[in-house]
């Protein structure tokens, strides 16, 4: 009797542990993921940039990552291709108060408020200091992990499956829905880099490249317009800039921050040699990049993740991502 009573305690727990490694290992099941760098939600710039001899589409991408904990993800996110023009659009803020007329300021096509977005699902792996997802689609992305501060973390894009060659990303655990207003915002050197591809007018050639990039708030010449906007009219500070301007034409530069709330922020900048008839206003080929904030554990900014999508017509203009922080 004690001879069976033994052989059915070994079965029953000999199924047990086949019943465990099984519901552990069973497919669709999620198992309990670190998020990266122990931040939950990311701002994230990312984009494709390749000479068009390569037959390779160039793209640029700016989302919302969502790390859920139990090893999957989603993505909220704007794209934009290269192959395709995005007309200019308006954003309910103006230059009221910083320049003689309240000027219109605009911003990609297909970023301005009420604007669908897209969205991504897939699952990842954490291994502290590389993160791989794995979308739905079966595309999948690489990034190295960063901790510039205790309160936010950073991704950069090692690798990707699908043409994405340049990303980076910074996150914390403030709710998604945490902003700084305008009149908030540090007035700080902002510096990082940017990844393009562009029509150059002058020789009728399309360039791709990258450079270091900064969005320096510190001059005077930045006013508070109004609750949603700061502008400045700064001279030009690159030989490169502005040459479209005629000689003995004044080289600077207008630019404009504005906001209609959330991490959503509007920055445009033009050469002010181009406007037309005398007018504050300009209603031509701005550069104008759509940007995300980034935000600390505490609800600090600390800069913004970026596009520019001044592509208005298909392989013309500029499209490029950007990254700007002061961390």
């Amino acid at each position: 009797m004690k001879r069976m009573f033994g052989a059915c305690w070994r079965l029953l727990l000999a199924l047990t542990l086949v019943f465990t490694a099984t519901a552990a290992t069973a497919p669709g099941m999620a198992q309990a993921v670190d998020y990266p760098g122990g931040k939950r939600i990311y701002a994230v710039s990312i984009g494709g940039f390749h000479p068009d001899s390569t037959g390779k589409q160039s793209f640029a991408r700016l989302a919302m990552y969502y790390f859920n904990g139990n090893g999957t993800v989603t993505e909220s996110f704007w794209f934009w291709d290269w192959g395709t023009g995005y007309p200019h659009a308006n954003i309910k803020p103006t230059s009221a108060g910083c320049v003689g007329k309240a000027c219109e300021i605009h911003t990609s096509g297909g970023f301005q408020a009420g604007a669908p977005t897209k969205s991504l699902n897939g699952t990842y792996t954490n291994n502290g200091t590389e993160v791989v997802i794995t979308w739905d689609g079966g595309q999948t992305e690489t990034w190295n992990v960063g901790k510039p501060t205790a309160k936010l973390s950073s991704i950069g894009l090692a690798s990707s499956s699908y043409g994405a060659n340049i990303g980076q990303g910074y996150g914390s655990n403030a709710p998604h829905d945490t902003f700084v207003p305008l009149n908030k915002v540090p007035r700080h050197k902002y510096l990082g880099r940017q990844n393009s591809i562009t029509y150059v007018v002058k020789t009728g050639k399309i360039e791709t490249g990258t450079k270091a990039s900064i969005m320096d708030l510190t001059s005077t010449a930045w006013k508070q317009c109004n609750g949603d906007c700061l502008s400045a009219g700064l001279p030009v500070g690159s030989p490169d800039a502005c040459t479209a301007c005629k000689p003995g034409e004044t080289r600077a530069i207008r630019y404009y921050l504005a906001s209609e709330g959330g991490r959503k922020n509007y920055y445009e900048h033009h050469c002010t040699c181009l406007r037309q008839g005398g007018s504050d206003c300009y209603a031509g080929g701005s550069h104008v990049k759509p940007q995300l904030q980034v935000i600390d554990d505490d609800g600090v900014l600390h800069g913004w993740v970026g596009v520019e999508a001044s592509n208005r017509e298909a392989k013309r203009g500029t499209l490029s991502m950007h990254w700007h922080v002061d961390v």
